[in-house]
């Protein structure tokens, strides 16, 4: 967690820099499909879930089309994966999780003004703090996720760091985006030898809207 403090701290500091900066806010809402990715026997496999996104989102102008767009999104995520042991055998099972994180995208993004719309396409690191959810496996009742433990082997971890890639239309201070986060750490809170790394992955389908005095043109 040492990282993602100096991570926070340097993302407070660029809104110091930024702050005589022209500053639009916004809100977005929408729909999210997360999934947990894993390679078993070779093969990329992949279990998701349907769950929901509400954000706040500040667009501070840098230079020419370029602007900073760091958001505040409240997350319904989730997926599964399999726990396989290599050992006596092979034993699959499935583990299914859905649960709640705040995630704090810090995108670039570069604006195409086409007429009356506003082509935008942005990209950038996300911090992902895991908040509280629920699990549960084939043998095992539905029962709550401890994000700090690091005893039980189906527990997850509690941060992630992915990688955002977006793009959005913008008419008259609406917008419609679309993005996809990549994980990049390991989310199995334990992993036996001979298992697989866990990564949440995911995509998000949201309608928003800038409080703007007028549109940017």
């Amino acid at each position: 967690m040492k990282k993602s403090g100096w991570i926070i701290i340097s993302f407070l500091i660029l809104f110091t820099f930024t702050s005589e900066a022209q500053i639009d806010w916004g809100v977005r809402v929408g729909a999210a499909r997360s999934s947990l990715t894993q390679k078993v026997d070779g093969m990329f496999r992949s279990k998701g879930r349907f769950g929901f996104s509400v954000a706040g989102i500040a667009d501070i102008s840098l230079k020419n089309r370029w602007t900073l767009r760091p958001e505040v999104a409240f997350v319904h995520e989730g997926g599964g994966y399999v726990s396989n042991w290599t050992f006596s055998g092979v034993n699959l099972l499935e583990n299914k999780y859905k649960y709640y994180s705040l995630q704090v995208p810090i995108n670039v993004a570069y604006n195409i003004p086409l007429s009356d719309v506003t082509l935008s396409i942005a990209a950038g690191p996300v911090l992902d703090f895991s908040l509280f959810g629920k699990m549960n496996t084939q043998t095992d009742k539905l029962e709550n996720i401890n994000f700090w433990s690091t005893s039980r082997e189906k527990d997850l971890k509690p941060f992630d760091l992915g990688v955002n890639v977006s793009l959005s239309v913008e008419y008259a201070n609406v917008f419609f985006s679309i993005g996809t986060v990549f994980g990049t750490l390991d989310r199995r809170a334990v992993k036996r030898e001979g298992e697989s790394a866990v990564f949440q992955n995911n995509v998000n389908f949201s309608i928003g809207y800038f409080f703007r005095d007028s549109k940017r043109k």
